[in-house]
């Protein structure tokens, strides 16, 4: 699934125009950037939680030369699915 996809669904679930249902899906995933910029946790109940973790420093390595490359400290952003969304593993 795409973001137009997502706008499509809005569009037809909430009977408007495309335009409009793409501003609505525009307008809360630039809440979400801007509240993981800041390192917020994000929980949407019934769906999951998005947080910002550190994430070490490292090193990694050229795939064509093999040399060793330095990977600096940074943030990254984890998602927690919520349990009605979790996928059931079956044998």
């Amino acid at each position: 699934m795409i973001k137009q996809d997502i706008v499509r669904r809005v569009a037809e679930r909430m009977e408007i125009t495309k335009v409009r249902a793409e501003v609505a899906v525009d307008s809360v995933f630039l809440a979400l950037k801007s509240a993981l910029k800041e390192g917020e946790r994000i929980e949407l109940r019934g769906f999951g939680v998005f947080v910002v973790k550190p994430r070490k420093s490292g090193i990694g390595r050229n795939p064509r030369t093999g040399a060793e490359v330095p990977i600096p400290p940074g943030k990254t952003v984890r998602f927690k699915p919520g349990k009605e969304i979790r996928v059931n593993k079956q044998p």
